[in-house]
């Protein structure tokens, strides 16, 4: 009877009620729950984020050092460019002097700087005369005097008749010089004093230190973002050897490219030799196993004539034992050669498209298998791919199907749900099922629950084997249709570009 291959919706989630836990996709791709508190443990196991804190804290020490110092050496440019304006002014000003017919100071014209006008406006000068008068710029007003009071002296020109000092102003804190001439035209000594506030200076700092502040945010952020660019570009060769490596594990490749940069051409020099070595050692023990197995046969065909021979002489009892340990060691022997094998091919790493696997298998037992009168129909998407070898998955669906065709009175239904990283494939039958006490004790080699039915007992016994290998699981359930449902779980995985 032909199959009958039925599409139905998949579902997204299902349970396992045969282990009391809830399924789904974590059930087989486990991820850790992200804890705040480890951040530590994320910077120790993330290079890229280990290397962009380090270039991220040197820039920012870097710049802020830059910044800092460029800000010290532009105030101290400020200050000896305000301190040489006050001595042109100081000299301007000593020039303009003139007395009028009290012998009081006058200025014959305003100085250059329009900010001696206003009133307060943080640029004053004063002119005092021996005689004791005195001349006031216009920003001073009538009730303000400059002092010659000192907080500070400072350095000045090689003059040894200008002092620079700061004083306590008028307005705050003043950076003042102070001159001493004797004019011809006038007969008698000059004092000049000349001062600005502290406060011009505090004000044009700060806006220089806000543009310097936005201009080193700048060229942080830039630095960063190189940073970051040159490490993304250099950890490029490390994702691409990362993917090499997952195309060997399932099976794309043998080999990682050797087209590496030369600082990570020793690990995969050594890497590649790990794969050909391991590839290596896995033939060599399937061709062991396959020697061994071929040099028992004919010791045992020895003694199955020999117990023949016995059995032929009246001997029937010692003819028995013989005949069960034979055929328990040609048991044996077949269940470890099959399970070498296929240790050797899930070792390498492998994909199947279920779709391919379902529907060899399935013509095959719907048309020479025990199930050649049953109907077999599948429900759910075939179009996936799972972590498994192609023989491999062969003989795990097909251990599965035979077993469920043998006990099916009329059909066997394959469903598959796909669970985001976990294919689960159900083999049910509407036989007579299996009770729960012998549900794990059928996984055992050479376990057969009725004699009367045809098979050797290893059938489910490799089935459950082989699915340990690719780290999935096997177990029963009760079938919708009143049988046994066999439910195998594997990982699944992206499409090779083959399929």
């Amino acid at each position: 009877m032909p199959a009958t291959i039925m599409a139905t919706p998949t579902p997204s989630r299902s349970t396992l009620p045969g282990s009391g836990e809830s399924w789904d996709a974590t059930a087989f791709a486990p991820s850790e729950a992200w804890d705040i508190a480890s951040d530590r443990t994320m910077f120790r196991r993330n290079f890229r984020a280990r290397m962009m804190a380090v270039a991220a804290i040197w820039i920012s020490i870097v710049l802020f050092s830059s910044g800092l110092g460029l800000s010290i050496i532009i105030r101290r440019v400020v200050e000896a460019h305000i301190d040489h304006d006050l001595l042109d002014h100081a000299r301007e000003l000593a020039d303009l002097v003139e007395l009028d017919a009290a012998q009081r100071p006058i200025i014959t014209r305003h100085l250059s700087d329009p900010r001696f006008s206003p009133a307060r406006s943080g640029m004053y000068w004063q002119v005092n005369l021996q005689n004791g008068s005195s001349a006031r710029s216009p920003s001073l007003q009538d009730d303000l005097f400059l002092s010659f009071t000192p907080d500070r002296p400072r350095d000045g020109p090689p003059n040894t008749m200008s002092t620079l000092t700061n004083v306590e102003g008028p307005t705050g804190p003043l950076r003042m010089v102070r001159t001493v001439s004797e004019p011809s035209r006038l007969g008698q000594p000059v004092e000049v004093r000349v001062g600005a506030d502290e406060r011009l200076i505090s004000d044009e700092m700060q806006h220089l230190n806000l543009t310097l502040v936005a201009m080193l945010g700048f060229m942080a952020l830039a630095m960063v973002g190189t940073a970051y660019a040159q490490v993304v570009y250099g950890l490029r060769p490390l994702q691409r050897m990362g993917l090499a490596i997952a195309n060997v594990r399932s099976g794309k490749t043998t080999r990682l490219p050797e087209d590496l940069p030369g600082e990570i051409m020793p690990l995969v020099t050594e890497l590649n030799g790990m794969i050909t070595a391991n590839l290596t050692m896995v033939d060599r023990a399937r061709v062991l196993a396959g020697n061994f197995a071929h040099a028992l046969k004919t010791p045992l065909a020895i003694l199955d004539e020999e117990a023949a021979r016995l059995r032929a002489s009246g001997q029937e009892h010692h003819a028995r034992v013989l005949s069960e340990q034979c055929s328990r060691m040609a048991l044996l022997i077949n269940y470890q050669t099959a399970r070498a094998k296929a240790s050797g091919i899930a070792n390498a790493g492998a994909c199947s498209l279920l779709a391919d696997v379902l529907r060899s298998v399935i013509n095959t037992y719907s048309r020479f298998g025990p199930g050649h009168e049953r109907r077999f129909d599948v429900e759910g998407p075939t179009d996936l791919v799972v972590a498994c070898d192609t023989n491999d998955l062969t003989e795990l669906i097909g251990n599965l199907l035979d077993n469920a065709a043998k006990w099916a009175r009329d059909r066997v239904v394959i469903a598959i749900e796909d669970l985001e990283s976990t294919v689960l494939i159900t083999v049910e039958d509407d036989g007579p099922g299996i009770p729960v006490e012998h549900r794990t004790r059928v996984f055992d080699v050479g376990t057969r629950l009725d004699d009367t039915k045809p098979g050797t007992g290893l059938g489910l016994a490799i089935a459950h084997d082989l699915i340990s290998l690719y780290d999935g699981r096997l177990w029963i359930e009760n079938s919708r249709m009143g049988g046994a449902a066999l439910k195998l779980a594997l990982k699944k995985k992206t499409s090779p570009s083959s399929f």
